[in-house]
């Protein structure tokens, strides 16, 4: 995924037009990213996003003067040379910086920190999942004046931006968005839509949680696992229903994020139960008034489509309670139902953003 200098993309539901590129190599395993300088079209602020394809890791940034890093733990450390830049940014090639990288309890915020022979900067920013960022147009005529301090190689706090832009302005802006859901996670789409109504959450290992939501009235499983499909576009790894024959089963939606479960509570209420991959892969413990029915669901759903991904991608981080897991297991089909409808869903979610003008495909 690749943008050019002048091309307008949107990230996270505001719009920027791309001013420069810096492409870096990890100097510790020798991989690749591009970091983006970018320029807001509603007030000229200025961010970066980061994308980087070979670890699937996408991200939006500002610089902050003095990082609070409370409730942050350390992620990543390593060292980044530049190997390819163009556009409006004050690096070389061959410049280098030692960087540090802190993520939140959610592992959902970033703070950065890179020292480089002239200075230290910092940065805070988010994750971004990759149909939350698109190529909007082409603009090869933009023009764009900046004043900045020259020492400035990441992002805008620690300079100066007078911004005068003289470009096109997209027509029927409302109507090119306005289309578009632009939600990325099922947890921020719960915490956004009142309908939901937050009942508790659920504290685990490794200083992760989970959240519990009461479906809207009247819901039933099905209802509130298609609205769910609907909220993050399709975006589903896996997707299936228990085969309950005594009552309507589970559902489980595992993405690349997150892992949840809409089921049936005690008191025949719809729950949804939902939590970052982290917290399941650490944590082990009750649903929330969940019937002993739905917790087998919730765990050999996960042991047989999670489990083995995360245990891999964690590499012995974490410890996990389903290393001895001995429960059952699951029979997946990709044509079920509901992964049948997440693929149409999706489907119909790219075919809109292509017509528009957009695409996931990046700024080629």
């Amino acid at each position: 995924m690749r943008f050019q200098l002048g091309d307008t993309i949107c990230a996270d539901g505001e719009l920027y037009q791309v001013v420069g590129r810096i492409t870096y190599k990890n100097v510790n395993d020798g991989c690749c990213w591009d970091e983006y300088r970018l320029f807001a079209e509603k007030d000229g602020s200025e961010h970066w996003l980061s994308v980087d394809d070979v670890y699937k890791e996408y991200s939006i940034w500002e610089m902050v003067r003095v990082p609070d890093r409370s409730g942050y733990h350390w992620s990543d450390h390593g060292t980044e040379v530049v190997v390819s830049c163009e556009g409006n940014v004050d690096v070389e090639r061959g410049d280098r910086a030692e960087f540090t990288e802190y993520e939140d309890a959610t592992e959902e915020k970033i703070i950065s920190t890179e020292i480089w022979s002239d200075g230290t900067e910092h940065s805070s920013g988010y994750y971004l999942d990759p149909h939350e960022f698109w190529h909007v147009r082409s603009n090869p005529q933009s023009r764009t004046t900046i004043s900045r301090n020259s020492n400035t190689k990441k992002s805008g706090g620690g300079c100066i931006v007078t911004l005068v832009i003289m470009f096109f302005i997209l027509p029927n802006i409302v109507d090119l968005l306005g289309g578009i859901n632009i939600t990325s996670t099922i947890s921020k789409y719960l915490k956004k839509n009142d309908s939901y109504t937050y009942v508790t959450s659920i504290t685990g290992n490794e200083k992760q949680s989970a959240d519990v939501y009461r479906a809207p009235s009247g819901y039933s499983i099905d209802t509130t696992a298609k609205d769910i499909i609907n909220a993050i576009e399709g975006y589903t790894e896996y997707v299936q229903q228990d085969d309950d024959t005594e009552a309507e089963g589970s559902i489980a939606i595992l993405t690349e994020k997150e892992y949840c479960l809409i089921y049936k509570s005690i008191d025949d209420t719809v729950l949804v139960h939902v939590s970052n991959r982290k917290y399941a892969y650490t944590t082990d413990d009750d649903l929330y008034q969940g019937t002993s029915r739905a917790r087998r669901y919730y765990r050999s759903f996960y042991y047989t489509k999670g489990y083995f991904a995360d245990d891999s991608d964690y590499n012995g981080k974490y410890t996990s309670p389903y290393s001895t897991y001995d429960g059952d297991t699951i029979d997946y089909s990709s044509t079920n139902t509901y992964n049948s409808y997440s693929d149409s869903i999706r489907q119909s979610s790219i075919s809109s953003r292509s017509s528009s003008g957009g695409g996931l495909s990046g700024g080629k």
